[in-house]
């Protein structure tokens, strides 16, 4: 069977086996996504148990018999079948199931997915680094923040919440100065309006590259206000859209400093290339959501002349990659795209 003959076989859920993947913690994600087409095997792996669950009574059967290498006809079919559910979780479940077809793919065609995706990608992918459990007001914060950007990443970002305007930005501050460079800032949706607007006359670009999700929905019309005033802030977005309609509106009206939409919960790799079309023709840059990291790593090589560097979770992205061998660690503030067929991953079982 040729490729343009392979159809899906076969869709499954399994959940990962503690015992290869070490003692779960709060928040691990436990499930592998499995599909078979021609004698071969893609995976996408860790899902969490929602998105796993929808998978294996829906959207599993759905993509039953569907040719492998038709995505946008995939990922139309998933959507229909999810209907007015399709946003949030449903998104995500779409996503996880539509990274699982690429890798099925890329198998079936002795090639990484990026190659799918591009003629020439690059080899070795920027990522900057992202560390948001870690308390700024702790005695050994400095050492940290230090640490972390002394290892070549293209920046890094800190979480900044619960904490009025002054010291916000002097906690933004003093991260700068012990990272050696302008720092990202994650808000993780807590500002609000109103402290937004306080806090943004206090940061400085050459301080605060940008601060993310500074409010508790990513809103066109609230954006727009924000940005509209004399001293708004840098502001980036993204992993909180469900819809490309929504995404273009927000790059034109709001011209946030950078997109970092989620390459799995916008809805997958299909979905994730007309998202980044959309921030092309703003000329806005995108910075992909580290949640899917592998997947966004093949999507920043394929697409480097509009994804910049793809954020890695410090503490989480380990965690999650002990499901797999295969894993990618930065070295030098850079990760080596991987040579092997597919998303470069085997679901450790």
């Amino acid at each position: 069977m040729g490729l343009a003959d392979a159809v899906i076989e076969r869709v499954r859920v399994e959940q990962l086996d503690e015992s290869v993947a070490g003692p779960w913690e709060a928040g691990d994600s436990r499930f592998a996504v499995l599909v078979e087409a021609g004698g071969a095997v893609g995976a996408f792996a860790p899902v969490d148990e929602l998105p796993a669950a929808l998978i294996a009574t829906r959207l599993g059967q759905s993509a039953l018999h569907h040719p492998v290498a038709d995505h946008n006809g995939l990922l139309h079919r998933l959507l229909a079948e999810l209907g007015p559910h399709a946003p949030g979780l449903g998104r995500w479940a779409v996503g996880a199931l539509d990274c699982a077809v690429w890798d099925l793919h890329g198998r079936l065609a002795d090639l990484p997915v990026a190659a799918l995706l591009s003629d020439r990608p690059v080899r070795h992918v920027p990522v900057y680094a992202s560390w948001l459990s870690l308390n700024l007001n702790t005695e050994s914060a400095g050492e940290a923040v230090k640490a972390t950007a002394d290892e070549g990443f293209a920046f890094t970002k800190w979480a900044l919440r619960d904490a009025e305007a002054r010291e916000i930005a002097q906690l933004a501050e003093q991260a700068a100065r012990w990272a050696g460079q302008s720092v990202a800032v994650d808000a993780l949706g807590t500002w609000g309006h109103l402290r937004t607007t306080e806090v943004a006359p206090l940061l400085a670009p050459e301080t605060v590259r940008w601060v993310e999700d500074p409010l508790a929905r990513t809103d066109r019309t609230a954006y727009t206000r924000l940005r509209s005033r004399s001293k708004g802030p840098r502001v980036a977005f993204g992993e909180r859209l469900s819809h490309v309609e929504d995404a273009r509106a927000l790059l034109k009206d709001c011209r946030p400093e950078a997109f970092t939409f989620d390459a799995v919960w916008c809805g997958g790799i299909t979905e994730a290339r007309g998202w980044l079309g959309a921030a092309h023709d703003a000329r806005v840059p995108v910075h992909l959501h580290g949640r899917a990291f592998l997947p966004a790593v093949h999507l920043a090589a394929a697409f480097p002349h509009v994804a910049g560097a793809v954020e890695y979770q410090v503490v989480w992205e380990p965690r999650r990659q002990r499901a797999v061998d295969g894993t990618l660690r930065p070295d030098g503030g850079h990760v080596a795209l991987p040579d092997r067929p597919g998303l470069g991953m085997e679901v450790r079982r």
